[in-house]
Order: C-alpha cells, then sequence, then structure tokens
C-alpha cells in the first residue's frame, strides 16, 4: 500500500469515530446521575417529604384563619373601649362606693350592665 493511502484510510478511521462522541458523552453522564439516583433513594425521599411537609403547614395555615381586616381591628379596638369603661364604673363609681358602706345608685348599675350587653 501507498502510504497516502494508509493516511487516507487513518483519516477516515478516526473522523468516523467522531460522529457518535457527543452522543457516547452525554450517555456517559446521564447513565452516571441515574445510578447517583438509584443508589441515593433518599435523596428523592427528602426532597419529597420536605415539599408534602411545607405545602401541608401552608395549607393548614390557609384553612385555619382569614388574615386580619380593617373591620376586625375595629371590633377589637371597640371592645377594648368598653372594657375600659366597663373597668372606669366599677373600679372609680361601684366599688368605691360599697368600700364607704353605700349600695351604688340604679344608673350606675343600669350603666354597668349595659356596657356588659354591649360587650357581647
Amino acid at each position: 500500500m501507498k502510504p497516502v493511502r494508509i493516511r487516507h484510510c487513518l483519516f477516515r478511521f478516526l473522523r468516523g469515530n467522531e460522529k457518535g462522541q457527543s452522543a457516547v458523552e452525554y450517555l456517559v453522564v446521564m447513565a452516571a446521575l441515574m445510578a447517583s439516583l438509584i443508589t441515593l433513594p433518599n435523596i428523592y425521599h427528602t426532597v419529597s417529604h420536605t415539599m408534602q411537609d411545607k405545602y401541608t403547614s401552608y395549607a393548614f395555615s390557609v384553612a385555619i384563619s382569614d388574615p386580619p381586616s380593617k373591620q376586625f381591628d375595629d371590633t377589637v379596638h371597640q371592645g377594648a373601649d368598653i372594657l375600659k369603661e366597663i373597668e372606669h364604673v366599677l373600679f372609680d363609681i361601684i366599688i368605691p362606693d360599697i368600700r364607704q358602706g353605700k349600695l351604688p345608685g340604679i344608673g350606675e348599675i343600669k350603666d354597668f350592665f349595659d356596657l356588659v350587653k354591649k360587650l357581647f
């Protein structure tokens, strides 16, 4: 054989092997990833259980209560104001009268019970 012919055959042989090189590289990388996932199943379970726990916590927090609103805040402030009025009537008017030996007036007792009714 002539030397040119040998070079030509060698070049064709080398060029022919390069056509599938990237496919083989992808195959090797994917095989390594699959082998790591098969040998380490705890990674999948850890991630899936973590995501399930996060979703369960989120769903519970959404289902348990509505977020506070302006109306709710106003209701709470109104209840707090009524409690302050009840405290004023009870501790500043009714109890000092009882300590002095006097019975509280009917108007004061009526005011006290009206405030308690407003609270509920």
